[in-house]
């Protein structure tokens, strides 16, 4: 019975749902009708003169537009151009004017280093002079170590002698 119940109210729905059925597939075949003539139209406007023309111009459009754009990039690079040239310009004559003024700073620069460079080769001369004097200094107690060398070996080879003779003479005692 809940079955029946249910089959029935199925079938009711179904009832209901058949005259919109009907005009669902009534509106779905205009539909395809109107879009197959639409097709139709469209083809037809394609290869008319009209529509061929209206695609030219849409071309020529888009052609404008990036030649419009190109002009404004190169508007734009002109003016960064014409600006590097006025900033090079006004470096040039600032240049010219402080040229004067940085060859007298160099001038006093070198005035300075020259200066420095005198004071530094008198006192490079006064420490070559004390070298050679040291130097000097070196050789002088060189050459009196190795003559206090030759006397002390002298005097070795006296007191021996002289350690042989008193030998000697107690000897003699």
């Amino acid at each position: 019975q809940g079955h029946q119940k249910r089959l029935a109210d199925i079938e009711a729905q179904i009832k209901e749902l058949q005259p919109l059925q009907k005009k669902f597939t009534d509106v779905k075949a205009q539909l395809e009708l109107k879009t197959y003539e639409l097709s139709l139209f469209l083809n037809r406007a394609e290869q008319n003169e009209h529509h061929k023309l209206g695609e030219a111009v849409k071309k020529l459009e888009v052609e404008l537009e990036e030649a419009t754009s190109q002009i404004k990039e190169k508007e734009l690079s002109y003016k960064k151009c014409v600006d590097a040239v006025s900033t090079l310009e006004k470096s040039i004559k600032d240049h010219d004017k402080s040229r004067e003024g940085r060859l007298k700073e160099l001038e006093k620069n070198i005035k300075t280093i020259k200066a420095q460079m005198q004071a530094a080769s008198k006192d490079l001369k006064s420490h070559e002079n004390e070298k050679e004097k040291l130097v000097m200094e070196e050789e002088a107690m060189i050459q009196e170590q190795s003559s206090l060398e030759s006397q002390l070996a002298s005097l070795k080879s006296q007191i021996t002698t002289l350690n042989s003779e008193v030998d000697e003479q107690r000897a003699k005692v």
